[in-house]
């Protein structure tokens, strides 16, 4: 084995050491099994490494492992998460200041506040209550994120001193299957709490005066903006600097991201070789070659600065360094190889980025266009070389970014390769005119505004075609969560079509096992399913019905809960269509949750129990009271309209639900006083106060509150009447099934 293959060997050592972190057993599994082939496969094949150098990759693997959970963020004595349950017990609205430094650029949320990450020094409680007094001030650590009103976040950068004032809280665990786990995400960049600033105060203005990277972005995306406006302005500055380092609005980067162009909003390895080319073009003739590769280097350099240091970015930009290392130094550079050592340098830098999404789509990607690129074109040399190009450069990116897309965002843009070949040509014209515009509007900015005003016409092209296809029926196939086995065995299935020419010939063999690896799995629990899930989401009522492939909604919540609680729930499950959805508001209020749901999945009847439901943009088919509707195995009755009270019945296995919607007690009590309803094995209500005589009317063996907080004295009765009660604010989604009974989600948080 030669020299820089063994080196590349122990790197691939390094990053299995840290993939295998995701589980202890495979850990040591993969130890285990390590020692036996330092035994066996020297002498079953002569050409084996040494045991020595075998042992050696292992030792760099077990090592790798140990050193990802020394730097997985860990909380300190004095972390600032730690004194967040003593304020709260002075009360939930305790307001504190928090002084620190701004760790992070400011970012525009979608509920249109602005929000960053502080490092934490200084703790102030305003006041305290009777027990306890306010404590002075405390000297903490930590990282905390923080949202602010919009303007309170103009003109801050990282190192910028701030006194905030607002509440402190913890994050709580994703209650729903799917769902985004905010907790998650605040661990993964190093915090463990979180801020609701109401005011922010900056002691030292001086220090937003200062020069900054952030300041000469901003120069460069108010260039572009000038003449371009909103929303062609930040999509092309993003398309130079990357969606982190300008706020796209979020329709425009949700579009993208439905038809599979969510990398043209991400800076990566192709504005790195613009730069290089242009650099190495311009200089060619007037420098020597160590003039080209200082200016190219402090060309990169500067790129990474604007871009904000993005995963990605800095894997490009060592990419782009090695380049410039095998020019200076007269020695061919091989791209795979250049590969390889960039992700372990990056890994050994922060191995965490290891299970950052866009660092593997990036390094995945580029993967992909260094080994599959070349067997693609061969494939396609009848085809003119330019056309040739559009069609395997965005195919090889896909094959090896696929499963983990599938993994994580758990749908299969059907359009994603029409629409890369489509807009290939746009984006690098965009992103080539762009670069120029930024670099002249960062020197003279009226000179980068007419500059990029000339990609005013394909901008909106591009935008156009990402609407077309946004607008095309079936623009995703949902493939729910795949398991971990499933995502390895596709990549087992890509590796091997690489290292074997023979499966290159027969291509077609292993592309059908990789897709029913996927579908057949799918396709037996869809054909059985019948699942019952009571979501979580804030004292709203929201039921999701799985009947053997199809679905039905009851209740949608507003667009925030249709965005972060239902459709990735939706997702998660693998439906891709809704069969049913019924309002069970009395009025029909909040038509836009609808149509934010109707934008991202389609429906095909609704159903509501207001008059005939009728409405401009979305009709919806009445529920008379007492009529029952058949639909499939479900039998829906509506009970009452005011308040809300319908029952579902399960003939086939013997299960009826009792659903009292999101009325006030008194109102509820109302309803069941009246004596219209009948006995149901579960009570599923709003959490507001319901009488013994009222449930033992319903005679509930299971209750279900959409709450975090159920009246007392119900939850008092129901339990004396050994009646089993979840919370979904305290339980998560509530799911039923008739093999596995009830399933709290959050079961284990609990235990």
């Amino acid at each position: 084995m030669k020299n820089h293959q063994a080196a590349i060997v122990l790197c691939l050592a390094y990053v299995v050491g840290l993939v295998v972190t995701f589980n202890p057993w495979v850990r040591w599994g993969l130890l285990g099994t390590g020692l036996v082939m330092v035994l066996l496969l020297p002498k079953i094949w002569k050409k084996s490494p040494s045991w020595r150098y075998l042992l050696v990759a292992i030792a760099i693997a077990g090592c790798a492992s140990f050193y990802l959970e020394l730097r997985v963020p860990k909380l300190a004595s004095n972390d600032i998460s730690k004194y967040i349950s003593a304020t709260a017990e002075r009360g939930a609205a305790q307001f504190t200041i928090v002084q620190g430094i701004v760790d992070s650029y400011p970012h525009i949320t979608r509920s249109q506040n602005s929000q960053f990450w502080l490092k934490a020094t200084q703790l102030n409680e305003i006041q305290g209550n009777n027990l306890r007094p306010a404590d002075v001030s405390k000297a903490v650590n930590g990282r905390l994120y923080v949202t602010v009103p919009l303007q309170s976040g103009t003109g801050l950068h990282p190192g910028v001193g701030v006194s905030i004032t607002g509440t402190l809280y913890l994050p709580q665990p994703n209650p729903n299957p799917g769902g985004f786990s905010f907790r998650d995400y605040l661990s993964q960049g190093g915090g463990f709490a979180g801020m609701r600033g109401v005011q922010l105060r900056v002691p030292d203005e001086s220090q937003t005066q200062r020069w900054s990277w952030g300041k000469l972005r901003a120069r460069i995306a108010a260039a572009q903006v000038r003449w371009l406006d909103v929303p062609a302005g930040p999509l092309v500055t993003a398309m130079v600097l990357g969606s982190d380092a300008v706020d796209v609005p979020f329709d425009l980067r949700d579009r993208f991201v439905r038809v599979g162009l969510a990398h043209a909003l991400a800076a990566s390895g192709f504005q790195v070789s613009l730069i290089l080319n242009a650099i190495l073009s311009l200089t060619r003739r007037r420098l020597s070659v160590v003039g080209q590769s200082n200016v190219g280097a402090v060309a990169l350099l500067i790129f990474l600065g604007l871009t904000g240091f993005q995963p990605a970015v800095v894997r490009s930009v060592v990419m782009g360094m090695a380049v410039l290392v095998g020019l200076r130094t007269k020695r061919k550079i091989a791209p795979l190889n250049a590969l390889v050592i960039a992700g372990t340098f990056l890994l050994l830098l922060n191995p965490l980025w290891i299970w950052d999404v866009g660092f593997e789509l990036s390094f995945l990607a580029t993967l992909g266009l260094i080994v599959s690129v070349p067997p693609l074109q061969a494939k396609l040399d009848w085809l003119p070389p330019t056309i040739a190009d559009l069609i395997t450069v965005p195919l090889a990116a896909s094959i090896w970014t696929l499963p983990i897309q599938l993994y994580v965002f758990k749908v299969f843009p059907l359009y994603s390769l029409p629409a890369n070949i489509l807009t290939a040509p746009l984006i690098s014209i965009i992103s080539i005119g762009g670069t120029i515009g930024a670099l002249v509007g960062a020197v003279i900015p009226i000179a980068g505004s007419a500059i990029s005003w000339l990609l005013y016409l394909p901008t909106r092209l591009l935008i156009g075609i990402v609407d077309l296809f946004n607008y095309l029926p079936g623009t995703s196939f949902a493939v729910g969560q795949i398991a971990l086995w499933q995502l390895f065995g596709l990549y087992a299935i890509i590796l091997g079509v690489w290292a074997v020419p023979k499966f290159q010939k027969k291509w077609k063999l292993p592309t059908l096992c990789g897709i029913l690896l996927v579908i057949i799995p799918l396709a037996i629990w869809k054909t059985t399913e019948l699942q019952i899930t009571a979501l979580a989401s804030k004292d709203r009522q929201i039921l999701v019905i799985q009947d053997r492939g199809r679905t039905t909604l009851i209740n949608s919540g507003n667009e925030s809960i249709v965005r972060f609680v239902v459709l990735p729930f939706l997702q998660q499950q693998a439906i891709g269509r809704i069969d049913r959805a019924i309002d069970f508001n009395p009025d029909l209020p909040g038509l836009n949750n609808w149509q934010t749901l109707t934008q991202n999945i389609p429906v095909a009847n609704f159903y509501g129990i207001s008059g005939t439901g009728n409405n401009r943009a979305i009709k919806f088919d009445p529920l008379p009271i007492n009529k029952l509707h058949q639909f499939d195995r479900l039998a829906i009755t509506t009970i009452k309209t005011s308040p809300t009270v319908f029952q579902i019945n399960i003939p086939e296995f013997k299960q009826k639900w009792l659903a009292i919607g999101n009325d006030t007690g008194d109102r509820a009590q109302q309803a069941i006083d009246l004596e219209q309803l009948t006995p149901a094995q579960t009570l599923y209500w709003h959490g507001g106060k319901l009488t013994e005589s009222a449930i033992a009317k319903i005679n509930p063996q299971v209750a279900i509150a959409a709450t975090a907080n159920p009246d007392p004295e119900t939850v008092k009765i129901l339990e004396k009447n050994k009646i089993r009660v979840y919370y979904t604010g305290r339980d998560g989604a509530i799911q039923w099934t008739p093999t596995d009974g009830f399933k709290p989600y959050l079961e284990g948080e609990r235990s």
